[in-house]
């Protein structure tokens, strides 16, 4: 019996001690790695040929293999921009033949700033007579490494992806089976590309499933968006305008599990050991985004539709279709459905119906049983305040949900990267597409017709809705105080991770430089427009109009 405890004991003892040298240089604070003396690096470059080839692709920290730039030989080391320390742990080859040599202490330097600047630390990997020139940069966001035998423009395709957190180093990296594909419409014309991502694994019995997994923060689940934000400058607007829509009307108290919009949070993304650039990921606004009933389920089957072009033909025609499929003059279906027909479109050809074609008094009495009014005027609030031209026609999820025994749509705005200023115009020079910042918008009313109509005929008091739910908003989220916060937070998650400078340098044609300041006093000076417009001059307002 003493053996057996002194055996145990031993155990215990050697696993302290092996858990303590794995664990130390994380508990310390330090990052163990071999730096070179200036004679030893001299000595390397004299005795040794560089190879013409590279061959060191495996550069680890903490166990775990970086991603890497193969064209550049430059790894990249995600970290906590928020905390002064350096994260601690080793950095190592994982080829056994290969030795690696720092230039420099890069701990010496204060992390915050290099991580900001970008800065590229020096290393060489050591094989036999060869090395190969490498660099280590140190970035604050997450980052996303997709791995794939198809080609960069491929519509659909397969193959590996791999994250890595930066808030953490303890269960900080994952992989996944991938199916993917281009997203968007007017953005797919673009040569940086979004993509919606589908998360695989295989099971024990050597199936391909879903795999349904949390993110960096977000949602647990198996499809992700990544919005590639090439057209804005700031790369903030869609954030922003988001992170709004959150504080105004995502959430709804009758449907507490539902969220009505998206959420999202900076990456940056690496195609095939290429450098890819700066990303939103995204949830989809989807069936369990909304918690929409689906076919087959407890209860009436509810809808989404989503407007992806504006509406192509009169809402009299629409009407009276000969068929109905999943898509309807700029409208999308969305979800799964085993049948297809007129009652699948019953719930938004009413409220357009009831938007383009029932008498003033009609319209009075019918729509807050066919429309969540309040949300609709807190959309038609938010799009004056974001200046949401692009979400006036499209970029809108209508959504059919159950109240009693009837169904009222519910509104979702989506791609919110035309706001804030920013408009399309036809390109030149052969780009297919300009965007920029027109600064007449911002004293322009945003005109969408749902909303207008509401406000002009004062349906149910929409006026006194409006002044005071303004009010409401300009003590809280659209406050001075907080949007200066949201936007100075978001301007330093993107420019102080040292992204946005690594996203503007790989797409050089794309728009960047935003002027933050000039961002910021436009949307102050936005807010205190509508400030006057809001507190009593409303039907001035209605006088203007964006076309």
């Amino acid at each position: 019996m003493n053996r057996r405890i002194a055996l145990l004991l031993n155990l215990i003892l050697l696993a302290f001690c092996l858990g303590a040298i794995f664990l130390w240089p994380l508990i310390a604070g330090t990052i163990a790695f071999r730096q070179g003396s200036a004679e030893e690096i001299a000595q390397l470059l004299e005795t040794h040929t560089e190879a013409e080839t590279p061959f060191f692709t495996e550069l680890a920290f903490s166990g775990e293999q970086l991603p890497y730039d193969a064209s550049t030989s430059t790894f990249y080391l995600p970290l906590n921009m928020e905390t002064e320390g350096w994260e601690g742990g080793e950095l190592r080859s994982l080829v056994s033949d290969v030795t690696l040599l720092f230039e420099d202490d890069f701990m010496e330097t204060d992390k915050q700033t290099a991580i900001e600047n970008g800065t590229e630390f020096r290393f060489y990997a050591v094989r036999g007579d060869e090395y190969q020139v490498c660099s280590l940069v140190a970035t604050g966001l997450p980052v996303i490494s997709i791995e794939t035998e198809a080609q960069t423009d491929a519509e659909v395709f397969g193959g590996s992806v791999y994250f890595w957190d930066n808030s953490t180093k303890v269960d900080w990296t994952s992989s996944n089976i991938l199916e993917a594909n281009i997203r968007g419409n007017t953005s797919r014309t673009y040569e940086k590309k979004g993509y919606k991502l589908y998360l695989k694994k295989q099971n024990r019995s050597g199936e391909i499933v879903e795999d349904k997994k949390s993110l960096f923060g977000l949602r647990g689940d198996d499809e992700w968006l990544l919005n590639a934000m090439y057209s804005d400058s700031s790369k903030i607007r869609d954030k922003l305008s988001s992170e709004i829509w959150q504080g105004i009307g995502a959430s709804q108290e009758e449907f507490p599990e539902a969220y009505f919009g998206t959420r999202m949070t900076y990456v940056e993304v690496f195609f095939n050991h290429e450098y890819w650039g700066l990303y939103a990921l995204m949830e989809p606004v989807d069936s369990k985004q909304l918690d929409r009933t689906k076919e087959g389920e407890a209860g009436q089957e509810e809808y989404s539709y989503k407007s992806v072009t504006p509406q192509e033909a009169p809402t009299d025609t629409l009407l009276n279709q000969e068929t109905y499929g999943a898509e309807l003059s700029g409208y999308e279906l969305k979800g799964s459905h085993t049948v297809i027909d007129r009652s699948s479109w019953e719930a938004l050809l009413s409220y357009l119906e009831l938007r383009d074609l029932a008498s003033d008094e009609e319209f009075a009495e019918t729509a807050s049983s066919l429309v969540d009014q309040e949300g609709a005027l807190d959309i038609w609030i938010y799009l004056q305040a974001v200046l949401g031209i692009d979400n006036r026609g499209k970029n809108m999820y209508y959504v059919a949900k159950n109240r009693g025994n009837i169904q009222k749509i519910y509104f979702a705005p989506w791609d919110m990267d035309l706001t804030w200023g920013d408009a399309l115009s036809e390109g030149t020079d052969g780009k297919l597409w300009n965007v920029g910042m027109n600064t007449s918008l911002y004293s322009e009313r945003i005109n969408w017709l749902f909303g207008d109509r509401l406000v002009e005929l004062d349906v149910d008091g929409s006026r006194s809705y409006i002044s005071e739910r303004w009010k409401e908003l300009r003590e809280g989220v659209l406050s001075d105080e907080n949007l200066t916060e949201t936007i100075g937070e978001l301007v330093h998650q993107v420019q102080d991770s040292g992204a946005a400078a690594r996203d503007a340098k790989r797409w050089p044609d794309s728009n960047s430089d935003q002027d933050y300041e000039l961002f910021e006093r436009m949307a102050l000076y936005r807010m205190n427009l509508l400030d006057y417009y809001f507190d009593g001059n409303l039907e001035e307002y209605m006088g203007l109009g964006y076309q």
